[in-house]
């Protein structure tokens, strides 16, 4: 599908319609509160938007009591925001807005426990369902921990930005980890990333939380090519979450993804499950469950979050002897 070239009045009118988007999504996000009376997380206060973090031109007032035109044929799956319609931009900044907000809130967060369930296709094969215990750390420098809890269950990786080498250190499991040494790899290089899709480097909440805030922040300068609808609430991990669902009209608009769905946690504002499907030439009798079956590239989710952990350095230490790396 070519593209058409707009001209500079246009480019103007698309800046003037997002400054207004922007406007009308901050006064309604501003009355949320990320973070409930009583939370015994003292950071998770500043979770909190701030207008300074969303820079908004001084004309730009309207409201969301002001349903747009083009709010009006959004498909009917598509959930009210109190009361009122989102249409493609709208959605898509808010759901930009909740995970910028859940990104800040992660950054203040130095360490927590998380499990994290992924299936991937690499190389044309879908894996199976992994089950991943993770500790990480931000401060005073990123590291990671994880262990398989099926699978090559006690499978072990370890990450730490403190070693100068940069190396992640791979323990497996079973049988073959008590036989065999640990293993340093280039987190980065072929046989690191031959069971993975991305790089230990960018494990965790925040690293999941700064890709999708990237694709949406692409698809609101694009500015066309992407279908967003807001659909009725999910639970994950027994959390109320929002549910935003992507389709892209062609792979010149997202050359990896057709059809993306992420669950973002009401209360902190981080993902908590992404479900991703790419391209396909193979369409022909197809159903639209069929497709998706087929396509299915990516599915990740969280459960059981603790932020209140304290995590000590050793758990992130190379010589820690339960690990016997």
């Amino acid at each position: 599908m070519p593209r058409t070239r707009r001209s500079p009045s246009a480019k103007k009118s698309n800046f003037a319609a997002l400054s207004v988007t922007a406007a009308s999504l901050a006064v309604t996000f501003c009355c949320f509160d990320p973070v409930p009376a009583g939370e015994d997380i003292v950071t998770a206060q500043s979770s909190i938007i701030a207008p300074s973090d969303v820079p908004l031109p001084p004309d730009a007032i309207k409201t969301l009591s002001n349903p747009s035109e083009q709010s009006k044929s959004i498909p009917q799956e598509n959930v009210p925001l109190n009361g009122i319609l989102l249409d493609n931009n709208e959605a898509i900044t808010f759901s930009l807005l909740l995970l910028e907000d859940g990104a800040r809130f992660l950054r203040n967060v130095d360490n927590y426990t998380v499990v994290f369930n992924k299936q991937e296709r690499i190389g044309g094969d879908l894996s199976k369902n992994q089950i991943i215990e993770l500790k990480v750390r931000h401060e005073p420098s990123f590291s990671v921990y994880m262990k398989w809890k099926n699978g090559d269950t006690g499978r072990q990786v370890l990450y730490n930005e403190d070693y100068e080498d940069k190396k992640m250190v791979v323990k497996l499991g079973g049988l073959k980890g008590r036989l065999l040494p640990a293993i340093k790899l280039d987190p980065m290089g072929a046989e690191a990333m031959a069971e993975a899709r991305y790089p230990v480097t960018q494990a965790g909440l925040l690293g999941m939380a700064e890709q999708i805030i990237a694709y949406r922040r692409d698809d609101l300068k694009a500015g066309e090519g992407v279908t967003c609808v807001r659909l009725p609430n999910q639970v994950v991990d027994e959390r109320n979450c929002y549910c935003f669902q992507y389709d892209y009209a062609a792979p010149e608009f997202n050359k990896l993804y057709r059809k993306s769905l992420v669950m973002i946690d009401t209360r902190y504002h981080v993902p908590m499950q992404v479900i991703n499907y790419t391209w396909t030439n193979d369409v022909q009798g197809m159903s639209a469950q069929q497709m998706d079956e087929a396509t299915l590239i990516e599915n990740y989710s969280f459960s059981r979050m603790d932020f209140g952990k304290n995590l000590v350095a050793e758990e992130f230490s190379r010589d820690n002897p339960s690990y016997r790396m």
